[in-house]
């Protein structure tokens, strides 16, 4: 009966993880959140499963791919596959939330970065000069930006039009920073929907005894924090340009542990669950805006107000 019901779960990942992957290919619906997605199934099989299901059900969906002539979205697939593998092998170790999410950012990002780098000399060289024209606009940009707001607070309103063409050049800069903070956010929400499907399957799992809503950043965390901030208003522009990336990643995970705060102190109110996730639905649509500035905030003051009362020991100077 256990062999039936495994066979049941294996055939329904596999369904899910061929709509996440195969459905951009023939309906032209928004792909975002499919991509995001796609590492989900790929890791509860990995989790429950020996790898030869997750491998296998990875090279099957590459074939076609191939087939439908996307090539383009094979990227995405070895990606989410990477980041399946490497978070299912830390769950299966034990390791902490901050571990696993850790490695499921870093081993992708360097794989990635080594593959395109094989592809550039091989297959397709990079245009000669692309590097230094990419760092030459990165390391103007912050100068510029700034100097565009203060013509605008002076009444000139021309200079919108000059503040729409530099804004391009500054997300640019900041490209980096963007790329790993999209596979931060991606390998945290497949790492709380495997948690969830895992411990609330048929076959449950139990998995480290941490709890989502009580994770926080390391405390050293603030240091890397402030020497970002302090990189910002050194007169070089390479130096800034790399603060700037710095600091972007680290308001990241400050946003993401006041979620965590957000979250912990919503789920106390006495209200059904369903209720509370649209409540919070309802506020992030309202002031979504607002809502990201008071979690990141809050994220980061949690190092000295400990907004849950957390904390059994003192701080480490």
């Amino acid at each position: 009966m256990k062999a039936v019901v495994g066979n049941l779960e294996v055939l329904s990942l596999a369904i899910l993880s061929g709509i996440l992957t195969l459905l951009p290919m023939v309906v032209p619906v928004p792909g975002g959140l499919l991509t995001a997605l796609i590492p989900f199934p790929f890791t509860a099989l990995a989790v429950k499963y020996p790898w030869r299901y997750a491998l296998g059900l990875s090279g099957l969906e590459g074939g076609v791919l191939l087939l439908g002539e996307r090539p383009q979205l094979l990227f995405f697939l070895s990606q989410g596959g990477l980041v399946a593998l490497v978070t299912a092998w830390a769950i299966r170790r034990g390791w902490s939330i901050s571990r696993t999410i850790v490695g499921g950012l870093v081993v992708p990002l360097v794989i990635g970065a080594l593959l395109l780098a094989v592809y550039s000399t091989l297959v397709h060289p990079l245009p000669q000069g692309l590097l230094t024209r990419y760092f030459d606009r990165a390391v103007s940009l912050s100068q510029q930006y700034v100097q565009t707001l203060e013509q605008m607070q002076e009444g000139e309103h021309e200079q919108l039009a000059t503040l729409v063409e530099v804004l391009p050049q500054l997300l640019l800069a900041v490209l980096p920073a963007l790329v790993v903070i999209s596979y931060l956010f991606m390998n945290v929400l497949n790492y709380v929907l495997v948690r969830r499907y895992c411990q609330r399957s048929q076959s449950p799992l139990h998995l480290d005894p941490d709890n989502l809503l009580c994770w926080h950043a390391s405390d050293y965390l603030v240091w890397v924090f402030l020497a970002s901030g302090a990189a910002l208003l050194i007169p070089l522009d390479a130096v800034s340009t790399i603060g700037l990336n710095v600091l972007l990643v680290t308001l990241a995970i400050y946003l993401l542990q006041g979620l965590a705060i957000a979250l912990f102190w919503g789920q106390r109110l006495p209200l059904p669950l369903g209720v509370q996730w649209l409540v919070v639905g309802v506020v992030f649509l309202i002031a979504g805006l607002l809502c990201v500035v008071v979690c990141t905030v809050a994220g980061l003051f949690d190092l000295w107000v400990d907004f849950r009362r957390q904390r059994r020991h003192s701080l480490l100077p």
